[in-house]
């Protein structure tokens, strides 16, 4: 099939078309259920970077920061949902599938926040996930000639790009720190860009899986398996954090002020992120809603990780910031009509 040519102003017209769509949604939206997600991905954004701001991530293993994270924010879960050990094997499969997730999300992300550059982490974060809510979208689009599609996730690369130009230049440079170990697979080196990338794209893919499972879920099972779910992951994490991080003196090394921080993350995590989430599900939360918040998120987490890394952008930063906005709300509006689609 022969490609249509690209033509810039009907590209800039689609832009306005995406934008008008988003706000239109926006004010359309269950303003309760907005509120609630929105209050629950700051909560999320927040706690990372708290972590990084107190040292918790110099000094605690990343197995074993996931693990007490996950054993104290389980019993919030337990108190708000009660579910029994009792359950049928229709609750206990998804609770066990959810919960390997779970565990997954919760590790890669540690290793995110050691890796990856505190001011380049969220948007890489929406990069990949932006690559999960429309990439079959993008290449379906561009074999039948329409290029639109696959302008937001190449303005989101550009964004990044240049944000990391300006913000990270020649000291140390790219989107990943020093703290990447030197891996070595039947002896050759595994590149720290790679295993920087896999952390990411396992993050956004459980992040991903752990919302389209909570969308399907009916208003009482949810909050249920999403409870359930914390036993098996922090089944894993446990045995994780045991074997390969020094057992019960490797993992409490690091400090009991930071094992203390890493309880009262997982805490206030489930309360005012997870248990919020679960009820906004309840409540008819769908994955539109969610995608339509994307550009605040990315915006709110792009500043966060500036302040936290002490890193002021320049005119160029500024444009990036720009370039990742709109690439944001391109991907959000892409997603949202998917979403209500089916």
């Amino acid at each position: 099939m022969k490609g249509k040519k690209w033509r810039p102003r009907e590209f800039l017209t689609g832009v306005r078309r995406y934008l008008g769509s988003l706000s239109r949604d926006l004010r359309a939206a269950d303003k309760k259920v907005l509120v609630m997600v929105t209050a629950a991905n700051a909560a999320g954004l927040a706690n990372g970077y708290i972590l990084v701001l107190v040292g918790v991530t110099k000094n605690v293993g990343p197995m074993t920061a996931s693990c007490v994270a996950v054993l104290f924010g389980t019993p919030v879960f337990w108190f708000f949902f009660r579910p029994t050990l009792r359950s049928r094997w229709d609750v206990w499969m998804p609770s066990i599938l959810l919960g390997l997730a779970m565990g997954a999300n919760n590790l890669a992300y540690q290793y995110v926040l050691r890796w990856v550059q505190l001011q380049l982490l969220q948007p890489l974060s929406f990069l990949f996930s932006a690559i999960f809510m429309v990439g079959p979208d993008a290449v379906r689009d561009v074999r039948n000639g329409r290029y639109s599609t696959v302008m937001w996730p190449v303005l989101g690369v550009l964004g990044i790009w240049a944000l990391a130009t300006d913000t990270v230049g020649g000291a140390g440079g790219g989107a990943f720190t020093d703290a990447i170990p030197h891996v070595h697979v039947l002896g050759l080196p595994v590149p720290v860009w790679a295993l920087g990338l896999g952390s990411l794209i396992i993050t956004a893919a459980s992040y991903a899986f752990h919302n389209r499972k909570m969308e399907e879920y009916s208003k009482d099972a949810g909050g249920k398996i999403n409870t359930l779910a914390g036993i098996p992951a922090f089944a894993v994490l446990g045995v994780g954090a045991w074997a390969l991080e020094g057992g019960w003196s490797g993992m409490t090394g690091g400090g009991w002020p930071y094992l203390l921080i890493c309880a009262g993350s997982g805490f206030f995590l489930a309360l005012l992120s997870g248990v919020v989430m679960v009820k906004a599900y309840g409540r008819g939360l769908r994955a539109s809603t969610t995608a339509m918040l994307l550009p605040l998120r990315t915006l709110l987490g792009t500043f966060l990780g500036m302040v936290v890394a002490q890193a002021a952008p320049g005119p160029l930063g500024w444009v990036a910031i720009g370039l990742i906005l709109v690439a944001s709300c391109g991907a959000a509006v892409i997603q949202g009509r998917k979403a209500d689609s089916e």
